[in-house]
């Protein structure tokens, strides 16, 4: 694929990418930590002190916080597609940025030669 790339300003802000799939896998992280804290709390009460018209939402509390602690190894690939595709995208750009500045450089030396 080409992009066209005949400036360093064209190539894709790899760093600025990466750091915001970081963020976005410490926001994982954060889910996890709050997966476990409502397991917790579901199994630290007991089923009487959670219970409605003698029904317990013991186990839905606990189901609900596991719900909420797989969201992050749901949601991790895509994080991980991301940088891989970004770090790919950025390896093609610097490629065709530098074939564009190989190219340049010999039209002038060419230029300077007298054989254009």
């Amino acid at each position: 694929m080409s992009y066209g790339i005949t400036s360093t300003s064209q190539i894709i802000d790899l760093p600025t990418i990466l750091s915001g799939c970081a963020a976005y896998k410490s926001a994982l992280n954060d889910f996890e930590r709050c997966g476990n804290t409502v397991i917790k709390a579901g199994e630290t009460c007991s089923k009487k002190a959670l219970s409605v018209d003698d029904s317990t939402l013991q186990y839905p509390i606990t189901d609900l916080g596991q719900a909420i602690k797989d969201l992050k190894a749901e949601y991790t690939g895509y994080a991980e597609d991301v940088e891989a595709q970004a770090r790919r995208i950025y390896q093609e750009q610097v490629a065709e940025y530098n074939d564009y500045i190989a190219r340049q450089r010999a039209a002038q030396q060419q230029q300077q030669n007298g054989i254009v």
